[in-house]
């Protein structure tokens, strides 16, 4: 079975009716991207070194399923994006270049998902996806210590 899109899963949590079911939810879907994305959104101590707002790609327009890659694939690149990662050797131009053909692989639910979490956008857009709720999620996701994307393992850990 295809693995589902991160933007489904939040999209799922998001309709649930209580924290609890949101919680339940997002550890039963449990995954290094899913924790990826909503620590690089939510953990202040997570910043990027890519200009804010949406930059110019061309969205996928493949069917759903169809798309060339998804965020399960790509978020082993994300360390090249945030500050404090290999991505400050790189030049700007390139890092953004990176980035774009990141965001022009993935299904546009997907690309405007990790935009969202680039800009710290990201509450709002799923209804109850929180920091709070992230941090009773996954208490050790959201710490003080700097990690950068590379630190998205909890206690929880699963293999991926």
């Amino acid at each position: 079975m295809a693995e589902k899109m991160i933007s489904e899963i939040l999209q799922k949590a998001g309709s649930l009716k209580t924290k609890k079911e949101k919680i339940d939810y997002l550890r039963s879907q449990n995954s290094k991207p899913l924790r990826t994305i909503l620590k690089g959104a939510f953990d202040p101590s997570v910043t990027f070194l890519l200009p804010e707002g949406e930059p110019p790609y061309r969205k996928d327009d493949a069917p759903k399923g169809f798309e060339p890659s998804n965020l399960h694939k790509m978020t082993r690149r994300f360390k090249y994006f945030d500050t404090g990662g290999i991505g400050e050797r790189l030049e700007a131009a390139k890092r953004e270049k990176m980035f774009i053909d990141v965001l022009e692989s993935l299904h546009p639910d997907e690309a405007e998902l990790v935009i969202l979490m680039k800009d710290k956008k990201l509450a709002g857009k799923y209804k109850g996806i929180t920091k709070k709720l992230v941090s009773d999620t996954w208490p050790t996701l959201i710490a003080g210590a700097r990690e950068g994307l590379g630190g998205a393992s909890p206690t929880t850990e699963v293999q991926d």
